[in-house]
């Protein structure tokens, strides 16, 4: 796991290797403390975001608001047209213009012929793809609403998954990633509700929880299998998300059911050997002590019985959990330093 600079700061800072009155310098060296242009570059890019996902929703709203004083046309026009123009964009930032500036979503971006796409235009061309992704889902929501075709609801988000996942594969953005796995999260919900909690096939029966985690929990091992391969995909913010969605799930089926049990049990022990023995990633760690720390308090509390709950059992459960954090930031500690001495 890479120590990032406040780390390597903080163990200087405890070891004495570095003076009080050096401290400041220090944070200015190693860049602890956002410049004016570290910062402008990030209310830059936030304002990009912010202004192309309220343009992509503000035609959701815009078309339901006035769906009476709008006709069939109109609306498939105003759609299709934003569309059309996020995907120039997308074209005119990716291959570059002669002579002239871009300004899109309120963001002024230089293009050249034949030069190097910049880190803002790729950064606004990842922009137009999500925009364009968020259009095609409005655009099925249309011809579902205008011909009223019966369709299922699952079959709104499986068919925008696949018609974007050209775009995701060509993003190489691992924002699009999250919100292609997303859609297919939701797909195979509400396909399980509309068939009754059958999947795939009609003599299995599984529950909603057991698909979303397999579903998860194989998406963040691909996802981690590649990451050493494709660059973009190396973040911790979608990497995290998936380790979210799939510590909720896990938890939930070890709650669930005593018979889900064993795959809990597996889930851990993997987390455990890919966060712990092949690399350290602290905040996976955590996720698998807070699933840990849940399934023992609850079935500690399921075990007692309520009609002899005094004041005794309750604090044998806070003593538990308060024991259990414990020995978890004790764990943390010994880790950290690990990696401290692994960095001098």
């Amino acid at each position: 796991m890479k120590i990032s600079n406040r780390n390597i700061l903080i163990n200087l800072i405890d070891n004495q290797n570095i003076k009080p009155q050096n401290i400041p310098k220090a944070l200015k060296e190693l860049q602890i403390i956002p410049t004016a242009k570290s910062w402008h570059n990030f209310i830059d890019k936030l304002l990009l975001w912010f202004g192309a996902l309220s343009l992509a929703f503000a035609v959701l709203f815009f078309v339901a608001y006035n769906w009476s004083e709008l006709g069939r046309f109109g609306k498939f026009a105003l759609v299709e047209g934003l569309l059309i123009i996020s995907i120039g964009v997308y074209l005119f930032t990716t291959s570059g213009t002669d002579g002239f500036s871009l300004a899109f979503f309120g963001t002024l971006v230089p293009c050249t012929l034949f030069e190097k796409v910049s880190d803002s235009e790729e950064l606004l061309s990842k922009v137009t793809l999500m925009v364009s992704s968020l259009l095609v889902g409005t655009l099925l929501a249309l011809v579902g609403q205008i011909y009223q075709t019966g369709a299922d609801s699952w079959e709104l988000f499986f068919y925008w998954a696949l018609l974007i996942l050209p775009w995701v594969f060509i993003s190489r953005f691992w924002a699009m990633w999250i919100f292609w796995i997303g859609l297919i999260d939701l797909s195979i919900l509400l396909y399980m509700d509309t068939f009754s909690r059958h999947f795939l096939f009609y003599f299995l029966d599984f529950t909603p929880i057991l698909v979303m985690f397999m579903f998860n929990t194989t998406a963040l091992v691909i996802w981690e299998y590649f990451r050493g391969y494709l660059k973009w995909l190396d973040n911790s913010w979608g990497i995290g998300i998936l380790g979210i969605v799939s510590m909720i799930t896990a938890t939930a089926l070890a709650i669930d059911s005593t018979a889900l049990l064993p795959i809990w049990i597996v889930w851990l022990f993997m987390f455990y050997y890919f966060y712990r023995v092949r690399s350290i990633n602290i905040f996976m760690l955590s996720l698998a002590f807070s699933s840990l720390y849940i399934v023992i308090l609850y079935y500690l509390i399921e075990s007692i019985s309520w009609r002899y709950f005094n004041l005794l059992n309750l604090f044998l459960v806070s003593i538990v959990g308060i024991g259990l954090g414990t020995a978890f930031l004790a764990w943390l500690k010994s880790i950290y330093k690990e990696l401290s001495n692994e960095s001098n």
